[in-house]
């Protein structure tokens, strides 16, 4: 039973987190900000704001 209140307490910490990270970028874009990311490589990518999609709601969080 515990294993089970943990999966649920991490799947709807990491829909917050995907939250959290979602918005920043977003406040990031709507700044005129860039944000670095890495890619495949472990190489550093600069990302210019003109570049970085418009937010759209993609995470629910799970209340179950």
């Amino acid at each position: 039973m515990k294993i089970q209140t943990d999966k649920k307490l991490s799947k709807r910490l990491n829909g917050l987190i995907q939250q959290a990270v979602d918005k920043a970028i977003e406040r990031h874009r709507q700044r005129g900000e860039s944000i670095a990311i890495s890619d495949e490589e472990g190489k550093v990518k600069i990302i210019p704001a003109e570049e970085i999609p418009k937010y759209q709601k993609l995470n629910k969080i799970n209340k179950n």
